[in-house]
């Protein structure tokens, strides 16, 4: 997976250790060094029966990867002879080495019934995370044979999960969410037989009533006779990644101090019973935007060569937008896609694509009044 996306757009002044517990040794001119021969190896690189079927030691060196404003978000250990962002591939090396990164792909699912019908009704679609064998068969497969590649395996990878989960905790969350945070490897072949390597990211929050999770995918293809050393090399590089936590700092003071002005105008303006529906709103906007503001601002930063053969990929991440009751003159931020949007005297909101529909004259819906909220043009 695109390194660029898993940094989620964030950097530190402190450096971290790789989660795999790897052997890596700084050098006195900042370059670290890896084995993936018979000797001994670095991060977990793994061993090949000699340098003529493709094992041989690999000096390695920090690379650095910047965020939109130009800092440094974190340094990824790389073979010396892989470039990064070479012609809308995120990494290329010799022996035809390339990672081909899609953008993430992102879900909600909402527990309450009643939201659920309105999404129903209205024609949109919520998710809840399957188990990532169903993920793959479902999403990873079809998009896989497209390229005429065919399913052959899949594995955790526990370094890079590490790394993925200790990344995910330092985000500031406005609210206690249960946290799914995983990496796993899937092998493919094509007809001929050659083997490339997806790597598939998955992370997931999750409260008594809902879900936001999403998964992204980076392709790795090479030559037969490198393809295992340069799987081994890219694994060893995201599980040894070192972070700058300066910006992950800055960005969470920032999220803190903007769901505390919520707070404040949500004690001034809302009633009690809004409290707990506030409270969910809150996290989720947090949550989505923490994915949306950190991968799409590396994405956008590293990736501008490539942005226009990726842009239908764009469309699939998560967006919300701004709405008023005009009664009340508070604001929202409810989920992107809908033409016309709803909220019941409890707080509860639902957005339809058509225009003439009308909660307050469905059977179904009218225990409720329902306030039509207008959208805010930004």
């Amino acid at each position: 997976m695109r390194i660029n996306i898993l940094l989620l757009a964030t950097t530190l002044t402190l450096t971290i250790s790789g989660c795999n517990g790897s052997d890596s040794k700084q050098s006195g001119n900042g370059t670290a060094t890896a084995s993936t021969g018979n000797g001994s190896s670095t991060g977990n690189t793994g061993n090949s029966s000699s340098s003529k079927s493709g094992g041989y030691w690999q000096k390695m060196v920090m690379h650095e990867l910047k965020d939109a404003n130009g800092m440094i978000a974190a340094t990824v250990p790389l073979p010396a002879s892989w470039k990064l962002n070479v012609n809308g591939a995120s990494m290329v090396g010799p022996n035809n080495i390339k990672v081909t990164d899609f953008a993430p792909k992102s879900f909600m699912m909402n527990y309450d019934q009643s939201i659920q019908y309105a999404y129903t009704q209205s024609g949109q679609q919520m998710r809840a995370m399957p188990p990532i064998d169903q993920l793959i068969q479902e999403d990873i497969v079809p998009a896989a044979a497209k390229r005429g590649l065919q399913y052959v395996k899949h594995y955790e990878l526990p370094e890079i999960s590490k790394m993925d989960k200790w990344y995910s905790d330092q985000l500031f969350k406005a609210m206690p969410m249960q946290s799914y945070v995983k990496a796993y490897g899937s092998e493919w072949k094509d007809k001929n037989g050659k083997l490339s390597f997806i790597l598939t990211h998955v992370n997931s929050g999750k409260s008594q009533t809902m879900e936001t999770w999403y998964y992204m995918n980076s392709l790795l293809e090479a030559d037969a006779s490198v393809f295992e050393t340069a799987k081994k090399q890219f694994i060893f590089a995201l599980a040894n990644t070192r972070y700058n936590l300066e910006p992950i700092m800055a960005y969470n003071k920032k999220e803190a101090e903007r769901c505390g002005q919520s707070w404040a105008a949500f004690n001034k303006k809302m009633a009690a019973n809004q409290a707990a529906f506030e409270a969910q709103q809150i996290a989720h906007v947090n949550k989505s935007n923490a994915i949306n503001d950190a991968i799409m601002g590396n994405w956008k930063a590293n990736n501008a060569a490539s942005d226009k053969n990726q842009e239908q990929f764009v469309d699939y991440i998560y967006e919300n937008e701004n709405v008023q009751n005009t009664e009340t003159g508070k604001t929202y931020k409810v989920q992107q896609g809908a033409n016309q949007y709803w909220m019941n005297n409890d707080g509860e909101y639902i957005g339809t694509k058509s225009n003439t529909y009308n909660p307050n004259q469905d059977e179904n819906m009218n225990e409720k009044k329902w306030q039509e909220l207008k959208k805010i043009k930004q």
